[in-house]
């Protein structure tokens, strides 16, 4: 088997594991869901869902370090101890965010001490049993930032698979741990427990496949990380990262923003006409950027070797062009079979009379997410290049003039108007990273001849 083969078979595998890694724990999710509603009962399933959102939202404060460390890992040459210059990056990421976290899980648990929880509860108990909740959960905090920076070295190093053996468990038990601990006691606090454990296995298996992987033992490898970290380090990792704060923070903003306008101006009882056909659509992007995760390393790695070896440059583009190529024949096929298969779907899962509206609806929004999909690729050869001040410059761009249009738009035309708006947005969005990528960044070849 020739090389080029083998490497494409080891792509495959990657992307694999890769899209598992999130379609396991979503089908998980989907199974045990209802099940869990019936034994919390709806306040209790509400509250849950809102920890969930809260703490997923804050791995924001990784700070871009988690992206930065799989650019910088995939970046190190092979030649003389590239271990060390890989833990040298982890490590500074790692110890970094660990420090940040628990800050954070501390300043967090302060402010909840001081005033009194954000959620309208029915009962005074039930307050008291959300705030222990909450305080058991704020520890996984700096867990999951940890993670993060060591899902990057993974992901650096191409080890999707070791990677995703422990993704996979993770995420299915984050859902499954509250569930079983309801068939005991609805008490919120242990279903917090159950997630802060599974915060820390996946945190402590990964940090043991690293370690198993540098052929050290754990103390050893964090011994080592601990000792090769620096501040230099970080400061390159953090100009990276940096802006992909910048993003992180103002995606949800942009993805969210049409909800809170069409409450304002349309009424909160119609928010779930609209809320339920984007949730099953927004699936789809998620589903092909977990597939396409595996071409980043891929790019950094034909663009860095590439200051070295100048066909490198031809193997950059060739990379790029059959991304493009082979998302845009997923996206499309997706997207067709969604579009005649969604409103069934709806109808089957929400009822006729729900679907009558809702399924035109989740039509055009599947066209918003079908293009958000398309601009993964531009985006991630974005990234391979370290070009986020560029990615997090067309979302400044972009949030004033959408927010403005979405007003607009759901003034005159109500909840179509905001599904319009989106599409609109997904495609200002590609074209100007799609541009970006073009004129912006130059190819490798391009570059050193310059």
């Amino acid at each position: 088997m020739t090389a080029a083969r083998l490497r494409f078979h080891a792509l495959q595998s990657s992307a694999f594991w890769a899209l598992m890694g999130d379609v396991l724990p979503m089908f998980a999710a989907m199974v045990v869901a209802p099940a869990l509603l019936r034994t919390l009962g709806a306040e209790r399933m509400g509250v849950l869902s809102l920890i969930w959102v809260f703490v997923g939202y804050l791995s924001f404060l990784d700070l871009g370090l988690g992206r930065a460390v799989t650019v910088a890992v995939a970046a190190v040459p092979s030649g003389l101890s590239p271990e060390r210059a890989e833990l040298k990056v982890t490590g500074s990421a790692l110890f970094a965010l660990l420090f940040l976290g628990s800050i954070s899980a501390l300043v967090l648990a302060g402010v909840l001490h001081v005033f009194t929880i954000p959620f309208h509860l029915s009962s005074p108990a039930l307050e008291e049993e959300v705030r222990t909740a909450t305080n058991w959960i704020l520890p996984s905090l700096p867990l999951l930032l940890v993670t993060s920076a060591l899902r990057g070295h993974f992901e650096g190093k191409g080890a999707f698979r070791n990677l995703n053996m422990v993704r996979i468990p993770a995420g299915v038990m984050l859902i499954v741990g509250p569930f079983l601990t309801a068939q005991w006691t609805p008490d919120l606090s242990w279903a917090a427990i159950s997630i802060l454990l599974v915060r820390l296995f996946q945190m402590l298996a990964l940090l043991k496949l690293l370690a198993h992987q540098q052929r050290l033992s754990v103390s050893e490898s964090l011994k080592k990380m601990y000792f090769l970290s620096g501040w230099q380090q970080l400061k390159t990792l953090l100009s990276f990262g940096g802006w992909m704060t910048l993003s992180s923070v103002l995606g949800p903003v942009i993805l969210y923003a049409d909800r809170f306008v069409i409450g304002l101006m349309v009424g909160a009882s119609i928010v779930s006409l609209y809320t339920i056909p984007f949730d099953v659509v927004s699936r789809f992007p998620v589903l092909i950027a977990s597939a396409c995760s595996v071409l980043l390393p891929e790019l950094v790695r034909a663009s860095h070797f590439s200051k070295n070896e100048q066909d490198h440059g031809s193997e950059w583009r060739d990379i790029l062009n059959h991304a493009h190529w082979l998302a845009g024949g997923l996206v499309s096929t997706c997207a067709v079979t969604g579009w005649f298969v969604l409103p069934d779907f709806i109808a089957w899962w929400m009822g006729a009379a729900f679907a009558a509206d809702a399924a035109r609806l989740a039509q055009v929004l599947l066209i918003a997410f079908a293009i958000n999909a398309l601009t993964q690729i531009p985006y991630l050869a974005l990234l391979a290049n370290r070009q986020t001040r560029i990615i997090a410059t067309i979302h400044l761009l972009e949030i004033v003039p959408y927010l403005v249009c979405l007003w607009w738009a759901v003034s005159t035309l109500g909840l179509w108007g905001a599904a319009l708006a989106s599409v609109g947005r997904g495609l200002v969005d590609f074209v100007l990273m799609t541009l970006a990528c073009r004129y912006g960044v130059q190819s490798p070849k391009t570059k050193e001849t310059m």
